[in-house]
């Protein structure tokens, strides 16, 4: 595996904590991405270190986005076909915004990048990375 943990951010009251894995099986990323509803779970770190982690947030109305740091430079995850439609908001890490559609995946696609980065270090190609 390329990360070395899995931070799972709660935005619950202030008793709530983050829960820090350390990163041992694939299944533990699905696990933790299938948490994440929008509202009390809103985000997911798959990190190595400072430099390379990715950034999964999101879950209502199966949308989410995501976010990478590969050696410090930031992408933003993009549908290549995308069909324009109106932004949509998410609440990504405890932050409401609005997204554009081609920045709004579905469960499949997020599980599809976070697996190849989870395991590889590497962006899944299938996606295009958007420097914000």
């Amino acid at each position: 595996m390329f990360i070395k943990k899995i931070i799972e951010e709660s935005k619950g009251g202030k008793d709530s904590e983050d829960i820090v894995s350390e990163a041992r099986e694939l299944i533990q990323v699905k696990e933790a991405i299938d948490k994440l509803d929008g509202e009390t779970q809103t985000g997911v770190i798959l990190e190595k270190d400072s430099q390379n982690f990715m950034i999964i947030g999101g879950g209502k109305d199966n949308k989410y986005a995501a976010f990478a740091q590969v050696k410090g430079k930031i992408y933003v995850m993009a549908n290549k076909f995308d069909v324009q439609k109106p932004p949509i908001e998410l609440i990504v890490a405890g932050k409401k915004g609005m997204y554009p559609s081609k920045r709004c995946m579905n469960l499949q696609m997020i599980l599809e990048a976070a697996k190849h980065y989870a395991d590889r270090g590497a962006l899944a190609q299938t996606f295009n990375w958007e420097s914000p």
